[in-house]
C-alpha cells in the first residue's frame, strides 16, 4: 500500500512537472520567437519603448541594446530556451517596465490583494454550498417540504448562468457607485478620498468594506454548482446507494444514514469539484479585479497587458500555470487518499 502511493505520487509530480515545462517552451516561442518572426524588436518590448523619441532615440537605442543583452536576445536559439527556462524555475523574472521595479517584487504587492479575496470567497462559498446542499437535500427526501429544495435549486441554478461580466458591473453601479454602501475602490476607502490616513483597526476594517462587495460577486459565481452538486450526489446517495438500502432494511435511523451514509460519501465528489475551482479560481480574478478596481495579481496583469509588458506577461503566465498544477497535484494526492482504488490504479 505504501509502495503504491509512493508510486502514485512520483508520477502525478512528474507528471505535473512536465507539463509546467511545456507551458514555460510554449510561452517562451510565443512571446519572444513568434514576435520576433512577425519582425517585431522584442527588446523593444522588454525595455517598455513603444516607439522611438526623436530627442531620445540614441539613449533609447543604448537602453535596447543593454537590454537585449541582459535578457540573451541575441543568443543562438538554443541557448535562449536554457536561459529562460533556467529564469524561470529560478523565479528570476527580470524588471517590469510598466511597474520600474522587478517582476518578483511586483507579484509579491499584488498577489497578497487576490489570495485575500480568493481565500475569503473560497471558504464563504464552501459553506453556504454545504449548508444549502443539505437543506435542499433533506427537503426532497422529505416529501412534505419539497417547497425549500425548489426556492433554493431555483436561487443556485440562477447563479450558476450569472456571468461574471454581468453581474460584476451591475452591482458595482448599483451598490458603490450610486448608493455607496461600498466604496468605489480599495484606494479611496483607506483614504477616505484624499482626506484621511487610517491605522490600526480603522485600516483594516475599510479594508474588509472595500473587499467585501467583489467577494459576495465571487461568493454567488461559485455558490450554485457547488450547491447542486452536493444537493444531487446526497439524494442519489441515500435513494439508490446499496449500504444505504441495507442500513434502512436494518432499521438504522434515516438521520443516520443520511449523515454518516450519504453526506459522507456525497462529499467526495464535491471536495474534487472545490479543488478544481481553487485551481481555476484565480481567472476571475481577473474580472472582479478590474470591475472593482482591487489592485490584486489579476489587475496588475491587465495594466501590463494594456503596456505590452513582456516581461511582467511571461512571469504571470509561468506563475499561474505554477499555481494551477500545484493545486492540481495536491488534489490528486487528497483524493488518492480519500479514495485508495485511485493510488492502486484500479
Amino acid at each position: 500500500m505504501i509502495m503504491a502511493t509512493y508510486k502514485f505520487v512520483v508520477f502525478r509530480l512528474i507528471n505535473r512537472l512536465v507539463t509546467l515545462l511545456f507551458l514555460a517552451i510554449v510561452s517562451f516561442f510565443l512571446f519572444e520567437v513568434i514576435p520576433q518572426l512577425l519582425g517585431f524588436n522584442v527588446a523593444f518590448l522588454f525595455a517598455g519603448i513603444t516607439q522611438l523619441s526623436p530627442k531620445q532615440a540614441q539613449a533609447q537605442l543604448l537602453l535596447v541594446d543593454t537590454i537585449a543583452k541582459a535578457y540573451g536576445l541575441y543568443d543562438p536559439l538554443p541557448l535562449r530556451i536554457y536561459h529562460f527556462l533556467f529564469n524561470m524555475f529560478t523565479f528570476n523574472f527580470g524588471y517590469s517596465p510598466t511597474f520600474k521595479e522587478p517582476v518578483l517584487k511586483v507579484v509579491s504587492q499584488y498577489l497578497p490583494n487576490s489570495l485575500i479575496l480568493s481565500g475569503v470567497s473560497l471558504i464563504t462559498t464552501s459553506v453556504l454550498s454545504i449548508v444549502f446542499g443539505v437543506y435542499a437535500a433533506k427537503s426532497f427526501i422529505n416529501s412534505k417540504r419539497k417547497i425549500g429544495d425548489k426556492t433554493v435549486s431555483i436561487f443556485s441554478i440562477g447563479t450558476y448562468f450569472l456571468p461574471v461580466i454581468w453581474i460584476g458591473p451591475i452591482l458595482y453601479f448599483v451598490l458603490a457607485d450610486q448608493a455607496r454602501i461600498f466604496p468605489i475602490n480599495l484606494a479611496f476607502a483607506l483614504n477616505c478620498g484624499g482626506v484621511c490616513h487610517p491605522t490600526g483597526l480603522e485600516y483594516y476594517l475599510r479594508y474588509l468594506w472595500a473587499a467585501t462587495l467583489p467577494i459576495i460577486v465571487l461568493t454567488i459565481l461559485g455558490f450554485g454548482h457547488r450547491q447542486q452538486l452536493l444537493r444531487n450526489n446526497i439524494i442519489e446517495e441515500y435513494n439508490s446507494s446499496s449500504y444505504a438500502i441495507y442500513a434502512r432494511a436494518r432499521g438504522i435511523p434515516s438521520r443516520q444514514i443520511f449523515y454518516k451514509h450519504a453526506f459522507r460519501n456525497a462529499l467526495l465528489p464535491w471536495v474534487t469539484q472545490v479543488g478544481l475551482d481553487v485551481a481555476f479560481l484565480i481567472y476571475g480574478l481577473f474580472f472582479v479585479e478590474v470591475i472593482f478596481q482591487f489592485p490584486g495579481i489579476g489587475y496588475a496583469s491587465v495594466l501590463a497587458a494594456t503596456t505590452l509588458d513582456i516581461p511582467f506577461l511571461i512571469s504571470t503566465t509561468f506563475l499561474f500555470g505554477l499555481y494551477t498544477l500545484l493545486v492540481l497535484f495536491v488534489l490528486d494526492f487528497v483524493y488518492a487518499m480519500l479514495d485508495p482504488r485511485i493510488r492502486l490504479g484500479e
